[in-house]
């Protein structure tokens, strides 16, 4: 496999970064819809919501948390919402993703995503040659699109 080039273009642009954002809202929204589920089916009733008992679930989502989004990106290259956006994840040179670098990437992903709503992610990506996030910075990773 080649060297990655950046998209360019500022139509290519603006549909790379569209598929980058429905990727993670897929993404993202599967998982949160998980844990509303598993919230609501096994919290109880409160008077401002639901309330879980315990640190179980902490470990639990933390474990569903490496199963959806880090290994699938070092075993796949994609997770599944980039996998409907036919998008994947690389190492700078091209190569697949290590375990610690799928890690650090989604560590990161408050700081990216959920930061002045995503301000902060798009803004690093916008302003760089290869388009990456804080979290593919510091991972040395970056998204391609297929």
């Amino acid at each position: 496999m080649g060297e990655p080039q950046p998209e360019t273009g500022a139509s290519t642009t603006r549909w790379y970064f569209l598929l980058r954002s429905i990727a993670v809202a897929l993404d993202y929204g599967i998982y949160l819809a998980t844990f509303y589920a598993y919230v609501s089916h096994f919290g109880s009733p409160t008077d401002t919501g639901y309330q879980v008992h315990g640190c179980g679930h902490f470990l639990l989502f933390g474990g569903l948390w490496v199963l959806w989004l880090p290994l699938p990106e070092v075993v796949f290259g994609r997770t599944f919402g980039k996998w409907a956006c036919d998008l994947r994840v690389v190492t700078l040179n091209g190569g697949a993703i290590t375990m610690g670098q799928g890690l650090l990437r989604h560590v990161l992903d408050p700081v990216d995503f959920f930061s002045c709503f995503g301000l902060v992610g798009y803004i690093v990506a916008k302003t760089n040659p290869l388009n990456q996030r804080v979290g593919d910075l510091v991972a040395r990773t970056r998204v391609i699109a297929e």
